[in-house]
C-alpha cells in the first residue's frame, strides 16, 4: 500500500514539475497552460467542416451560409416538427440586430 501511494506521489510531483517548467505536455498529467490553440472549429459562416457538410446536407443546406448552431437548431426544430423556428433561422432573421428599449438609470431617469 506504500509504495503504490509513494509511487502516485512521485508521478504527480514529476508531472507538476514538468508543466511547471513549461514542457511541452507531453507524458505529464497537466500540460502548460501558457500554450495557445486556434480556437477555429469550422463554426463560423463559410467555414466548412466535414461535420457541417455533413449536416447541411442532411437539411439540403449549403454548409458555408450557416454556423454549426443554426445549422442544430435548425435540424433540432424539423424533429420537433417546429417549422416556424426552422424558417427563422434559415432566412436569418436570427441575424437581424434587436432594438431593445433603454433601461432606466438611477439619477437620469427617476
Amino acid at each position: 500500500m506504500k509504495t503504490i501511494i509513494s509511487t502516485a506521489i512521485a508521478a504527480l510531483a514529476l508531472s507538476t514539475t514538468f508543466a511547471a517548467a513549461g514542457g511541452n505536455g507531453y507524458g505529464s498529467i497537466a500540460p502548460s497552460m501558457a500554450k495557445s490553440y486556434s480556437s477555429s472549429t469550422g463554426s463560423s459562416v463559410g467555414e466548412v467542416t466535414p461535420g457541417k457538410a455533413q449536416l447541411a446536407a442532411q437539411l439540403g443546406l449549403d454548409a458555408a451560409k450557416y454556423t454549426s448552431a443554426e445549422l442544430t437548431r435548425i435540424q433540432s426544430a424539423l424533429y420537433n416538427n417546429d417549422v416556424d423556428t426552422a424558417n427563422f433561422v434559415i432566412s436569418h432573421e436570427n441575424r437581424k440586430p434587436v432594438d431593445v428599449a433603454p433601461q432606466p438609470v438611477m439619477g437620469r431617469d427617476s
